[in-house]
C-alpha cells in the first residue's frame, strides 16, 4: 500500500486491523489507496454501478 500513498504506520494499521478482506475494501484506506477511479482506469466494472443502473432501468 505505500506504492498507492499510505503512509508506513496506516499501511501496517490496516494489515494488521483483524478485519477481513470484504470490511477493508469499503474502508478509508483504501479507498484512499485505490480510489474507484483507478479500477475504471484499468477497465473494470463497477458493482455498484451496474447495480444501480438496473434498479433505475426497472
Amino acid at each position: 500500500m505505500l506504492a498507492f500513498g499510505l503512509d508506513a504506520q496506516r499501511a501496517w494499521k490496516s494489515s494488521v486491523n483483524g478485519r477481513g478482506p470484504w470490511w477493508n475494501a469499503g474502508a478509508k484506506h483504501m479507498i484512499a489507496a485505490l480510489p474507484p477511479k483507478f479500477f475504471t482506469q484499468l477497465g473494470l466494472v463497477s458493482l455498484v454501478a451496474t447495480h444501480q443502473h438496473i434498479q433505475r432501468s426497472t
